[in-house]
């Protein structure tokens, strides 16, 4: 098991809290994390953008996909429309990735005394523990 920081923009944070969005995609360029990094079991934490962690996850599911086209592309974020709750801007830059993780989250539980994190670099996955 190993434990991931995710930080996430709004409104996809709070999406997540409320329980309507419950897969948590990442559309890639290049395989970086959470791309081979991330498996059933993992525990996420959820970092606001520029804030604290306020929740964690568990992962029930997690797919990968390769070689995508932007036709593949769209085929899934119109498959997995309702889990993913992409709004249009996401969905035209997730056209030009060519690798896709998509994460199926359950127990999502909000933290009221978040740890303590020196995070100054740009990404937006960070594998802390394996």
């Amino acid at each position: 098991m190993a434990l991931h920081l995710a930080i996430l923009r709004e409104p996809y944070l709070s999406r997540i809290l409320a329980g309507v969005k419950t897969i948590e995609s990442r559309f890639l360029r290049v395989r970086a994390a959470p791309y081979g990094r991330v498996a059933v079991g993992d525990t996420l934490l959820l970092k606001r953008t520029g804030g604290p962690v306020v929740a964690t996850a568990q992962a029930v599911r997690v797919v990968t996909f390769d070689d995508l086209t932007p036709e593949r592309v769209t085929a899934l974020i119109e498959r997995y429309a309702a889990e993913l709750c992409l709004d249009d801007d996401i969905r035209s830059r997730a056209c030009h990735s060519c690798y896709a993780v998509f994460i199926w989250l359950t127990d999502v539980t909000p933290i009221t005394d978040p740890p303590a994190l020196s995070k100054r670099d740009r990404r937006a996955w960070v594998v802390l523990e394996s």
